[in-house]
């Protein structure tokens, strides 16, 4: 029995030639998958040895990395997010590993109360943790109003009202960049993470089962791991692109108004994603799937 779903095929509707780099990537998460349910085994068999624990470890590790490139709402997110909004790349980096830690720690707690606790069949315990999933989605669409809300007041991107402030021809729009990180960034990082990913629960089962859970939970930090990369890269360029927005229109007459404009599109598609996928949830039922 596969330790982690397969990836979605949504991927072999892409044109050429993002389809066959994303048939790699698939095929090089079944492989990884198949490494580490290997590895498990001999853990299993011969006992806490070193060389399968790393092993294992760089294999979920990758898989983290290869599986975070897949379709997911959470890139779409906090790439929104970062292309909108302005942010210190350290707050950045920060909050894309907040998110993945908060994906690891919620498999970890959905395994130790539902099959550690309450006995619940690995089955039971993924249909239940499946309804975390609605209440992510309903955190990404409060924050998704909230943002918009914020945006049509003209506070956004540095957190300052720019509805009071005149940019004269020589100020210098990053002077005005915040000392603390916006709050919603951690909110955001925290909404996206909540949903935990079946591939770490069914490790997490597989070494309870086994007597191994620390291993499991070693594995699903790794992925966290591998998945904040991936991430932090997305994160990364989105934020590059409201930068280069704003040496490009940050001294123009209608900064202002770029900002903002910048700002609400950014807001609405959160707001509508969320919403897209609340409704999804609640009209065909929780499908816990990465």
């Amino acid at each position: 029995m596969s330790l982690m779903p397969p990836p979605a095929p949504t991927g072999f509707d892409l044109p050429e030639p993002l389809r066959s780099l994303a048939e790699w990537g698939f095929a090089l998460q079944r492989g990884l998958n198949g490494e580490m349910r290997r590895q498990l085994v001999l853990m299993q068999d011969s006992g806490v040895s070193w060389e399968p624990l790393a092993a294992i470890i760089l294999a979920a590790f990758l898989y983290g990395i290869f599986h975070a490139i897949g379709p997911g709402h959470g890139k779409v997110v906090i790439g929104s997010w970062f292309a909108s909004r302005r942010a210190r790349i350290a707050y950045g980096l920060a909050a894309c590993a907040l998110s993945a830690l908060v994906q690891a720690a919620s498999a970890i707690a959905v395994v130790l109360l539902l099959a550690g606790a309450l006995s619940l069949a690995p089955r039971d315990v993924l249909a239940q943790a499946a309804w975390l999933e609605t209440g992510s989605y309903a955190l990404i669409t409060l924050m998704g109003v909230w943002m918009l809300v914020q945006a049509l007041r003209g506070r956004h991107a540095c957190g300052h009202d720019h509805g009071d402030h005149q940019h004269g021809p020589h100020c210098n729009h990053a002077d005005h960049a915040p000392t603390i990180p916006d709050r919603s960034l951690w909110a955001m990082a925290a909404a996206v993470g909540f949903r935990p990913c079946s591939g770490a629960i069914l490790v997490l089962l597989f070494t309870l089962a086994n007597g191994m859970l620390w291993v499991g939970i070693v594995a699903t930090l790794a992925m966290a791991v591998g998945v904040t990369i991936t991430v932090s890269g997305i994160g990364l360029s989105a934020l590059g692109l409201n930068r280069l927005l704003e040496n490009r229109f940050g001294t123009s007459p209608h900064a202002a108004l770029w900002r903002r404009l910048l700002a609400v599109v950014g807001a609405g598609t959160i707001l509508l994603l969320g919403l897209v996928l609340l409704l999804g949830v609640i009209h065909n039922g929780p499908a816990l799937t990465g």
